[in-house]
């Protein structure tokens, strides 16, 4: 069977009717659906994803190490990768440095990527022409019939990819959206990962119309800091908890043997280490900030139910829901024990402030 007929099969009902139709709750309840992860606690099948940040935080590196570890069905940094398939990456800019980096990931990794199905488009896709959507849809068949269909596929970035619109219309996002749904993720049930810039002032989130972060079902932000680490965040997760916050530092690689013809150097790439650097806590902000500072107040060996209180009091969140407040309170724990300002056992909590001070 091609990849064709297995993403046609999977769009098929049991009564053979195909597209539109309806399931029974009774149905739908019959047994659990286990999560399809393509990376544990990351990101999982058939949902849309964004990563965004400022120009210069290596996003795109980011998104090229997620797709190289799910065809090659390597850990990404310690988080098993569950679901292997093809991926493609639609390039929208880049495309001068990109064989660096993937040949740069592949020394790494050790890896050959001799038999690896993943692709790289020679031009950025155009989703507001129907054309251009035509010419992509075509490409990516033609793919699937040789490879199968993908799991994941990469937009970079989503301005150069958007086409003839302006991203801050909350109509040309929504077509957007709507032509990506249609065109790739219904039709080959796989993950969209879009790599997107933050704001020009509002660099804590996204740049555009808010309808893409509604049609999120996960959403990262990706911070250079100033000693030159990365520290990617979950700003959304839509039906999981927010996995922790990881940081990473960038590692030049020498490409053996490609010489720049300009200058006659070895060329040279980067790719991202996961790393427990940790800044100063006067750089921990919003809610991690309260739920830390709530912490030190309390002092030492504090159990969790009285620090939960202590952040509750002291705004953990802007909201009123008391969900809101559990969800900000966990997600803010995890990431200060990820970054390792904060200890635990048996429930009991304290701050590590000579180790991050």
């Amino acid at each position: 069977m091609n990849g064709i007929e297995v993403f046609e099969k999977q769009a098929t009902g049991e009564n053979g009717q195909t597209g539109f139709h309806f399931v029974s709750a009774h149905d739908l309840c019959v047994q659990p659906k286990p999560t399809e992860w393509l990376i544990k606690d990351y990101l999982d099948a058939g949902t849309l994803c964004n990563i965004f940040g400022e120009s210069g935080s290596m996003k795109s590196f980011v998104a090229l190490d997620m797709g190289l570890s799910i065809v090659t069905r390597k850990a990404w940094h310690g988080c098993p990768v569950r679901l292997q398939g093809p991926a493609i990456l639609i390039a929208g800019e880049g495309f001068s440095g990109l064989n660096r980096r993937i040949k740069a990931w592949s020394i790494h990794h050790g890896i050959d990527l001799q038999d690896v199905p993943f692709f790289v488009s020679d031009r950025p896709a155009r989703f507001l022409e129907k054309e251009g959507t035509a010419e992509l849809i075509q490409a990516v068949d033609e793919l699937a019939a040789l490879h199968g269909a993908p799991v994941l596929v990469i937009i970079d970035t989503l301005n150069r990819n958007f086409g003839p619109g302006d991203e801050n219309s909350t109509a040309d996002m929504t077509r957007f959206i709507s032509t990506i749904d249609e065109s790739l993720r219904n039709r080959y049930r796989c993950t969209i990962l879009i790599v997107h810039h933050s704001g020009l002032t509002a660099t804590e989130r996204a740049r555009g119309a808010s309808a893409l972060r509604a049609a999120l079902d996960w959403e990262y932000r990706l911070q250079k800091n100033g000693d030159g680490t990365r520290t990617l965040t979950c700003t959304k997760a839509k039906d999981h908890p927010e996995p922790p916050v990881m940081t990473f530092m960038p590692e030049e690689i020498t490409l053996d043997e490609w010489i720049d013809p300009e200058d006659g150097e070895v060329m040279t790439s980067c790719v991202l280490n996961q790393t427990d650097a940790r800044t100063d806590t006067k750089r921990i902000t919003g809610a991690r900030k309260v739920a830390y500072d709530a912490l030190v107040s309390l002092g030492v060996y504090v159990h969790v139910d009285a620090w939960r209180d202590a952040a509750y009091s002291s705004g953990i969140t802007t909201s009123s829901s008391m969900d809101a407040k559990r969800k900000a309170f966990h997600r803010a724990v995890t990431d200060l024990r990820t970054a390792g300002y904060v200890d635990t056992k048996n429930d009991y909590w304290w701050p590590k402030q000579n180790e991050a001070a």
